[in-house]
């Protein structure tokens, strides 16, 4: 991760400064990856989840936070809202996350800036940010995107699959973005906030690098061209996305990897992704974003994992993605209802969006493919 994209992201116009090289830990700019072991790698890495897919829930989720600390996270962005629920909503999320942390120095930091990540990661702290998935939590204002900024919000992905007052969903109708999503993006770009293009149309996502002054993400989203799915992108929103010096986060979900059916293995099909992004725009614009916060035990194993080499060194990282935990039926069924309300495909077994659902490998291969395009 370059010195310049990390300037770019999160720190203020008025508070900004460059960071220097020298302040990064030792490697972190470039390092030759084929000779470091998996405890190296991390040692020398800041090892960011873009997007890791909590639950907005009252209490908040402080297991599976404690989960991602100890697996050697460095940073990682867990969502406080979503267009699913009411706007309202977002605010005790956040008051939940924000009083918890506060209690927890020991082990957390709720980032400001920049150099808040560079102390988490120097000091064996993870360095938390919310983000919030779609405009609705705006109730139709810029003037809530400082509001957010304040509290801790470092990261808006415009739209949740259908199409809102900001542009179009990836399950909507393909429109661009309106008039009151270019002046979000001018509000966050003012502010410092990251714009992510997951979940949008890709007429849409695209409208977001050209309208945005800043580096934009697609925070959780493979390739269309390896998995036809309409969560999934296509290579011009890729290379959009990074001409703004922006990074595409490779989700593990099953089903944005492969059709109901492929034998291949998660871990190969997250490489598969990894690698194809990598010869498109370059390893520098490649990350993750798990999009699940349910982190199986292999995480906490890592350090046993062989000595890595060569270009497909990243593959240790589909471990971490090889479960997917559901939900309780009773959980599932109230989320459920709201986005078949609000246009939302249900899914067949589980009724609840793909990325909380053990459909993703288990129940789906045998009952075959939901009737329509999933909501995850």
């Amino acid at each position: 991760m370059s010195s310049r994209y990390l300037n770019s992201l999160l720190d203020k116009p008025h508070n900004a400064r460059e960071i220097a090289p020298s302040e990064f830990p030792k490697g972190v700019i470039s390092m030759d990856v084929s000779r470091l072991s998996v405890d190296e790698l991390f040692q020398n890495s800041i090892v960011w989840d873009a997007h890791c897919g909590m639950d907005p829930q009252v209490p908040i989720d402080v297991n599976s936070l404690e989960r991602i600390r100890k697996a050697g996270f460095t940073y990682v962005s867990t969502n406080v809202g979503y267009d699913v629920l009411p706007w309202q909503e977002t605010f005790p999320v956040i008051a939940g996350y924000r009083r918890f942390l506060s209690e927890n120095t020991d082990k957390y930091t709720l980032v400001s800036s920049i150099a808040d990540v560079l102390a988490a990661k120097r000091d064996g702290k993870l360095a938390v940010s919310m983000d919030i998935e779609g405009v609705s939590a705006l109730n139709g204002t810029t003037d809530l995107v400082e509001t957010y900024h304040r509290l801790g919000v470092r990261q808006i992905s415009f739209v949740y699959n259908k199409d809102n007052a900001g542009g179009g969903g990836c399950h909507g109708e393909n429109t661009g973005i309106t008039h009151f999503g270019r002046a979000v993006i001018k509000e966050m770009n003012r502010v410092g906030m990251l714009i992510d293009g997951t979940h949008c149309g890709a007429r849409m996502s695209i409208d977001m690098a050209e309208t945005s002054s800043k580096p934009i993400i697609i925070s959780h989203s493979n390739s269309r061209v390896l998995h036809d799915h309409p969560r999934n992108i296509w290579d011009e929103q890729a290379i959009a996305c990074a001409n703004t010096g922006g990074v595409i986060g490779i989700t593990g979900i099953r089903l944005f990897l492969a059709k109901v059916g492929d034998s291949t293995s998660d871990l190969d099909l997250l490489v598969r992704n990894i690698d194809y992004y990598c010869e498109l725009v370059g390893p520098e614009h490649v990350g993750i974003g798990t999009d699940f916060a349910e982190i199986t035990k292999a995480l906490e194993t890592r350090f046993e994992t062989p000595k890595i080499t060569g270009r497909r060194h990243i593959k240790w990282i589909g471990h971490w993605l090889r479960r997917h935990r559901s939900f309780p039926e009773n959980h599932c069924r109230p989320v459920s209802s709201r986005l078949h309300q609000q246009g939302h495909q249900r899914n067949p077994r589980c009724q609840f969006h793909a990325r909380r659902c053990d459909e993703l490998g288990v129940a789906l291969r045998n009952q075959g493919p939901p009737p329509g395009p999933s909501s995850g």
